[in-house]
């Protein structure tokens, strides 16, 4: 058993693009205190939650969503658990193109109670990645949507139910996620601009032989935390200019703990490209699955 990382999704979470020649007398944006990032438990409290609420962009909701979803349990440990903070957070998150919302708003239905919901919101997550990343995670997919399945009466009517919910999901949602896709990563042209984000000045990329990490541990180090089945984890990792992760924080993980914690040894092993020695920190996200081949989508 091995965990996959995908060196394309780390570039499309970092928002990785040229870096333009208009540009080159720009000074290099100012980041946020990394210390005081709501996934670092160590951080400032006050700083942690000044994003919180309605203005808030679709990454702060899906984190804080994450946060309150799983409470304690989660790897960070900053709140009580709040399924009702935690439902509109994820569900505003994924209409503003956080796929990973989806799935952490199908777990959170599953769990309490929803299966429908929970069903429906697994097929959106499974069309969406197939339709954005079509090779990314399709194990955890696969499991999510048979858990779905498993939770709900069999047969033709609730197949058709099911195909009609989600049917009127996207026709009165989709145009939004669409947009809200098509905009990640568009960082306005460079006459607006009045500084140079770190990542198109100092690109980071992901040094891995082949698709897959190895295990870091074994078997024993995901089985320690009850990593029995697919997973899913979201990590904000902060990159030394020689390569190396000096810190890794869990956004999401999914169903439960676990995932995050049980690949975290994996993830701190990983290695980047170096770059200048007076580079600041790079910050990039890294979801990462442990995939048991256990159960597959089709194609």
């Amino acid at each position: 058993m091995k965990a996959l990382a995908w060196a394309l999704a780390l570039a499309l979470a970092a928002g990785i693009s040229p870096a333009s020649a208009d540009d080159a007398g720009l000074p290099l944006c100012v980041a946020k205190d990394i210390d005081a990032h709501p996934a670092n438990p160590d951080g400032d409290e006050a700083a942690r939650w000044e994003e919180e609420g309605a203005q808030a962009a679709a990454y702060e909701k899906f984190q804080l969503g994450a946060f309150y979803r799983l409470g304690r349990s989660h790897p960070a440990a900053l709140v009580e658990r709040d399924i009702e903070k935690a439902r509109p957070l994820l569900a505003h998150a994924a209409l503003g193109g956080q796929l990973a919302a989806m799935a952490s708003s199908a777990e959170l239905e599953l769990e309490h109670g929803d299966p429908m919901a929970g069903m429906v919101w697994a097929q959106l997550y499974a069309f969406y990645m197939q339709r954005e990343h079509p090779s990314q995670f399709r194990t955890y997919q696969a499991d999510l949507i048979k858990r779905g399945f498993d939770a709900l009466p069999r047969g033709e009517k609730t197949d058709q139910e099911i195909e009609a919910l989600v049917r009127g999901f996207l026709d009165k949602h989709g145009a939004q996620i669409d947009d809200a896709l098509a905009s990640k990563g568009d960082e306005g042209s460079a006459g607006d601009r009045k500084c140079r984000p770190v990542h198109e000045v100092y690109p980071t990329r992901l040094e891995l032989k082949g698709d897959r990490v190895p295990l870091a541990g074994g078997h024993g180090a995901v089985s320690r935390h009850r990593l029995y089945d697919p997973g899913l984890a979201m990590y904000r990792l902060h990159i030394a200019p020689s390569g190396e992760v000096v810190r890794a924080m869990v956004v999401e993980s999914l169903p439960g703990p676990a995932a995050g914690k049980g690949l975290m040894r994996s993830v701190q092993r990983l290695r980047f490209n170096p770059v200048a020695e007076d580079a600041p920190t790079r910050v990039v996200l890294l979801p990462m699955s442990y995939d048991d081949s256990s159960v597959r989508i089709r194609d």
